[in-house]
Parts: structure tokens; C-alpha cells; sequence
């Protein structure tokens, strides 16, 4: 697997860090993490589509080696995101992207596919996402995120996260189960291993309540959209209907598994690449 390079950019006024693989002269492509994840979580994805695309993956404010919050209220939310990623693309300075988002990285890649005007999305790739998101699910991860467990040992660490997201739907071999704990712990002010994302992105759920609608948004988007939806999904059936018949029509591919997932799969790569050439 090629290597990327590690880099950082002030983007308004955060430290932001980011994977940058492939050839800076070839369409870019970004591919944003959710909301406790980090730039590693699509490695692979990165990797294969770096062998004809320039691409990006950056850590999320709170997230991996970027800065945690400063503005604990407002900088998790997705307008925060939004104007992070506008200046980071201004930045870097590509005419248009490919987008590829997982999660809350889908939702901040519908809202700008709508609103931005530095560049524009040509394709937008949602992975497990929809503009709406299940109240029960949105209580859930803000209780989660602002409460995370904490362990004395990276075994115990690795052992929950593989027990919990099993049961969720994702399936890796060892390898990747262990690479995926590397990267989303930390050790806590008292030595124990926790979560690695800053606990006051929960704040979103709470604080930001129209990042959970984001159907003004949607029904604006003109690009060739793809939900990629997993077999556990968040994405409601009724939901996905919507997205068929209302703003860019999205096409729908169905993978196995739950609502995390790695796209590391050489399958759903080839489904991923296809979408991208059309």
C-alpha cells in the first residue's frame, strides 16, 4: 500500500491534519470520516483510488491530530465543519472534488454540495447517511461521545471496540480490528485508554439540531449522488425512497454489514471507482 503524506494547515484558526495521497495534478478526491473516526479509518479506499486521483483525508476538528474544540458549542457542528473544509479546499485549491463522506462526513458533503462556492462536488458518495437521522440514535451518541468508557489496558480497549461494532455489522480480520483500535484511542489524564475524539463533539447532538434536517440542502444538490447503505443501516427504508425520488435522485448500492464501515472491500471499491469514472 502506497504512503501518504502527513500534513497540517491552519484552517479558521484550528490546526488541521490530513492524509494527502496520490498526485497533486490529478482530480481530487476527499474522503471525510465520521464523527469519532479519523483520516486512517479509509486507508485502503485511499490507497486504491490513489493509484488515478489526488486525495485527501483530513481529521475532523476534535478528531485524531487536528485541534479539539475551541468554541465548545459551535465548532462541532456542521456549519463550523463546513467553513473548515472551505478553507481547506481554498487552501489547496482543486476547480472541483470528488466526495466521498461516512457518516457525518456524508451530512457536512450535503451540505456543501449546496452551499459551497470555492469549488464544486462533482460526485457526492454518502455512506450510510441520509439527511434526516433517527432521534433515538441522535440520544444515544451524544450520550455516548460525552461519556465515553475508559479502560486500563489497550486489550480491554480493543476487545470492547471489537465486541461493540461486531455486533453493529463490521466484519475485519484481526489486522484491521487492531489498526482501527490503534488509531481511535488515547490515554486519559489518568493513564487509562479511552476514545480518542474530543468528548465535546457530543455537543453537536444537543447544540445543533438542524444538522439532523438536512433536506433544504439535499433537494438543492445537482451532483450524481450515491448512498451506499448498509445492510444494519441508520438510513430508514422510507428515507432512502425519498432520496430516490427528491433533489440529485440518488442511485442506492446496498453492502453488507452496519453503519461503520472501512470501504476496504475490493467489491465495493470497484462499485465506488465506477461511480467516480461515470
Amino acid at each position: 500500500m502506497s504512503q501518504p503524506l502527513s500534513r497540517f494547515l491552519i484552517c479558521q484558526d484550528r490546526q488541521i491534519h490530513f492524509l494527502d495521497w496520490g498526485d497533486p495534478d490529478r482530480e481530487m478526491v476527499v474522503i471525510w470520516h465520521g464523527v469519532t473516526g479519523t483520516c486512517y479509518d479509509h486507508e485502503e479506499l485511499a490507497a486504491r483510488l490513489a493509484q488515478d486521483y489526488h486525495v485527501i483525508c483530513p481529521d475532523a476538528i476534535g478528531c485524531g491530530l487536528s485541534d479539539w474544540t475551541h468554541d465548545k458549542k459551535n465548532d462541532p457542528g456542521l456549519q463550523f465543519y463546513a467553513a473548515v473544509a472551505r478553507d481547506l479546499l481554498a487552501q489547496l485549491g482543486p476547480k472541483s472534488v470528488h466526495w466521498i463522506g461516512a457518516s457525518k462526513g456524508g451530512g457536512l458533503g450535503m451540505l456543501l454540495a449546496d452551499i459551497m462556492t470555492e469549488c464544486d462536488i462533482s460526485h457526492l458518495i454518502l455512506d450510510d447517511v441520509g439527511p434526516g437521522f433517527p432521534e433515538w440514535l441522535r440520544q444515544a451518541a451524544m450520550k455516548n461521545i460525552a461519556n465515553p468508557p475508559h479502560f486500563d489496558s489497550f486489550t480491554e480497549f480493543q476487545s470492547y471496540l471489537g465486541k461493540t461494532l461486531s455486533r453493529g455489522g463490521l466484519r475485519l480480520d484481526d489486522r484491521r480490528w487492531r489498526r482501527l483500535a490503534e488509531n481511535w484511542c488515547r490515554h486519559a489524564d489518568n493513564g487509562q485508554i479511552t476514545f480518542q475524539n474530543d468528548p465535546a463533539l457530543a455537543n453537536q447532538f444537543s447544540l445543533h439540531g438542524q444538522d439532523f434536517d438536512l433536506w433544504p440542502h439535499y433537494n438543492n444538490i445537482t451532483a450524481p449522488t450515491l448512498l451506499i447503505r448498509g445492510e444494519k443501516s441508520i438510513v430508514a427504508d422510507h428515507e432512502v425512497e425519498k432520496m430516490r425520488r427528491q433533489g440529485p435522485k440518488c442511485t442506492v448500492h446496498n453492502r453488507p454489514g452496519g453503519h461503520v464501515s472501512l470501504l476496504h472491500e475490493k467489491p465495493l471499491q470497484e462499485v465506488i471507482i465506477r461511480f467516480l469514472k461515470e
